[in-house]
């Protein structure tokens, strides 16, 4: 017979043979990532969508996981992770308006997204010089 113990205060679920899994609920598969401060909640799933990525290799064994909290702990920059994770959502990039070209590729690279698209999408804010308004407007490149 299976059985899973729940640890409300933790978020850990663990099974009858010892293993952890990471959830908000014992079979919901969330993942919780802080990033600078900023705390993201999504799916295991999601996370997979984009392969050989720091995010779909996540596992309880690196350092910055916090058992207690249940949660991932990254010190980057929070506003360009939320296009991070809204490009693993919907396959779409988008640039933040208030970042700076080098930063974002920066911060997208840490995150192992392919250099090619980050190169693509500096490229082309560069050579049309695209800024306020018409950065607003045509920020998604992918």
């Amino acid at each position: 017979m299976d059985s899973t113990a729940y640890n409300y205060s933790t978020g850990i679920a663990t099974n009858n043979t010892g293993g952890n899994s990471i959830s908000g609920a014992s079979s919901n598969n969330r993942v919780i990532l802080n990033v600078g401060g900023v705390r993201h909640e999504t799916y295991k799933s999601t996370l997979k969508k984009i392969p050989a990525t720091r995010l779909s290799r996540l596992t309880e064994a690196l350092a910055n996981y916090d058992p207690l909290l249940n949660e991932y702990f990254f010190d980057r920059h929070p506003a360009v992770f939320a296009q991070v994770l809204n490009y693993y959502r919907t396959g779409k990039l988008h640039y933040p308006v208030d970042v700076c070209g080098p930063l974002f590729e920066e911060e997208l690279q840490f995150w192992g997204l392919d250099s090619n698209q980050v190169r693509r999408l500096y490229i082309l804010f560069v050579l049309y010089g695209l800024r306020g308004a018409q950065l607003e407007q045509n920020n998604s490149v992918f």
